[in-house]
């Protein structure tokens, strides 16, 4: 009888040890989410961010080349006419 009551003891003992570890591991996986949540924020923002400066840039390299261009064929005008 005493070794059926350690027995259970000690299965008792490893079902708590199991539950705490499950309860870690289950706080582990949140801590992990909202990490990784986190992380797909400010990879979307880079994104955005990006996608805006090569917008501008572009824009940019528009406007240079529509600036130079018409004095160019002013010039190319003058010299050629």
């Amino acid at each position: 009888m005493d070794e059926l009551r350690r027995d259970l003891s000690a299965q008792q003992a490893a079902r708590e040890k199991l539950i705490a570890e499950a309860e870690h591991q289950q706080q582990l996986l949140e801590v992990n989410e909202e990490e990784a949540e986190k992380i797909r924020q400010i990879i979307v923002g880079e994104t955005q961010r990006s996608v805006r400066n090569q917008r501008l840039r572009e824009w940019g390299f528009f406007l240079a080349g529509l600036a130079l261009s018409v004095p160019l064929n002013i010039l190319a005008d003058r010299l050629g006419g």
